[in-house]
Parts: structure tokens; C-alpha cells; sequence
């Protein structure tokens, strides 16, 4: 038996009961350079107290983005880190890492609201950025020899560095919607075993 795809039912008397589910929050996409991201990583490398004191509920910071108690931990391992990376160099499509913007208005020397700035989606791929950055990952050259980033001339870090790492936000004081949209973030999200590969 064949099924005919129709894209909207000619049926003007079909059931309008039937509610799917819908976006817990307004989602926002920019195109942006890795360059961002490693600018906001050294700001926090000069003065991380300061990072503390604008976020002092956040269980730690990623590439100095805020990461809230209720996400989990860094899980990824050196090989998986190392492939993400590899995948940069490579100019593979990183997808995008997601960051609540909200924010109350806090006078001059006040803490941030909780959640604010908060990293939603891309801990890992992040995480590996800030361990390559900081020498300790060792990505394979073209001749296979193992390169921390402080061994690579300036050249070819602007090519890293200009490659585009779509940043998503979303803007809320809701911790209920952002738990939520954590957790849309990763459903579904499994490693590809060998046998799954496309190129073994």
C-alpha cells in the first residue's frame, strides 16, 4: 500500500482539536566567528573573580559562559574533544551553542540575575575550544604530529578563528522554560558507534 504525501489536508473539516507541541521560548540565531568566543574566554582569563562576583550562582564557567548548578558535567573525553576540533580545522558545520540573555537591570557592581548569560546548549564543544586554546589538547597536523595551539603560527589561528560557530539565544527569567529547553537541547542525542559511521 503506497501513502501520498500531501503537505495540508484538502479537508477544510479536519480535526482542529489536535494540538502539537510548541516552542517553550523565541529562539534567535547569529552567524558569529569562533574569534567571538575566544575574545570572551581571554576577558575572563584576565580577571576571573570578577566573572564570580557578576555570576556567583553559576557551578562554573565555559569560554567564561555562566553554566548553571542544574546542568550536567563535562563528559566528553580527550577523543571526542579532539574530533570536535578536528572538525573545525576541517570546516565541518559546528551547528550552534545556545545562551539564555536575560538579565534584570542591576546597578553598577551588582550580580547579574540568576541565569543570566547562561550557556543552554554547546558545554562540550565549548569546553573543547577552552581546553585547545589553554594547549591541553593536541590536535594532528597534516603530517599526523600532534599540535597544541600555541605551537600554530598566526596565519592559520585566523583561519581557525574565523570560522563561523552560530551562536542561539533565548531570553528569560522562566528557570522552569530554561530547564526545559536544556533538556530539548539534548533528547535524542546519541554517539554514532563505529558501525554507524559513514566513514569507517
Amino acid at each position: 500500500m503506497s501513502t501520498i504525501f500531501q503537505r495540508f489536508d484538502d479537508d477544510e473539516t479536519s480535526d482542529t482539536i489536535i494540538q502539537m507541541p510548541k516552542q517553550i521560548l523565541t529562539t534567535s540565531t547569529h552567524q558569529y566567528p569562533i574569534d567571538v568566543l575566544a575574545c570572551r574566554l581571554e576577558k575572563y582569563l584576565v580577571d576571573p573573580s570578577s566573572a564570580r562576583e557578576n555570576y556567583p550562582w553559576a557551578a562554573r564557567f565555559v569560554m567564561g559562559i555562566p553554566v548553571a548548578s542544574w546542568q550536567r558535567h563535562l563528559v566528553w573525553n580527550v577523543g571526542q574533544q579532539s574530533r570536535f576540533i578536528s572538525a573545525v580545522w576541517s570546516g565541518a558545520d559546528l551547528g550552534s551553542y545556545l545562551i539564555n540573555e536575560w538579565c534584570e537591570s542591576a546597578g553598577s557592581g551588582q550580580a547579574m540575575a540568576e541565569n543570566s548569560e547562561i550557556l543552554l546548549d554547546g558545554q562540550q564543544r565549548l569546553h573543547s575550544l577552552e581546553e585547545y586554546f589553554l594547549d591541553r589538547l593536541a590536535i594532528p597536523d597534516v603530517q599526523g604530529l600532534p599540535r597544541v595551539w600555541s605551537e600554530i603560527g598566526n596565519g592559520e589561528r585566523k583561519r581557525f578563528l574565523s570560522t563561523i560557530f552560530a551562536q542561539s539565544h533565548v531570553s528569560s527569567g522562566d528557570e522552569l522554560a530554561l530547564r526545559k529547553t536544556y533538556d530539548l537541547c539534548a533528547m535524542g542525542v546519541i554517539s554514532r558507534t563505529h558501525d554507524q559511521r559513514a566513514s569507517r
